[in-house]
């Protein structure tokens, strides 16, 4: 069977094109068929089709989290349920009330992508009753659920990460 080759340029409706007269990015309305991204080694080409990553997030717009907290050195646990939206840099974060130091209700959930995995502080930021942990996952996808094993206060609780939009 032979290999038929439109083009080098050509569109959904017609596949034979001449080259375009503004093949910089701004002037193509149609690409080229051989997206080789190079030279040929007999042909130079003026123009390469390529897709460039679009920046912004591919997180979640939201998260649901539940997280434990204490108010009394761990002599009773609690959980918080909030839902977080995602911020400017791609991460979430919760504090609840916007408090002074000396107020013992300061309830804390951060989510943070470092490029290897999700780093996560949770808890109440009263008097360091706060903690950290880490889990490994999708970098656009943070929804997980997993028991803490690696706390002062909260080994054997649960944080649950879910999309409420999903």
């Amino acid at each position: 069977m032979a290999i038929l080759r439109a083009g080098p340029w050509g569109n959904l409706s017609d596949s034979y094109q001449n080259v375009p007269s503004n093949t910089g990015a701004d002037g193509l309305t149609f690409y080229p068929v051989n997206c080789a991204k190079a030279d040929w080694p007999s042909q130079k080409w003026a123009a390469y089709y390529e897709v460039e990553a679009v920046e912004g997030c591919c997180t979640p717009a939201q998260i649901e989290v539940t997280f434990p907290y204490t108010d009394d050195f761990g002599a009773t646990i609690q959980y918080e349920t909030v839902t977080i939206d995602r911020s400017d840099d791609c991460n979430y974060l919760y504090s609840f009330p916007d408090a002074t130091y000396f107020d013992p209700v300061q309830y804390v959930f951060s989510l943070i992508w470092n490029g290897v995995n999700w780093e996560v502080i949770y808890g109440n930021y009263y008097f360091a009753y706060q903690d950290t942990t880490t889990f490994t996952g999708d970098e656009c996808d943070p929804v997980t659920s997993f028991t803490i094993t690696d706390s002062l206060y909260y080994n054997g609780y649960d944080i649950t990460i879910t999309d409420p939009n999903a």
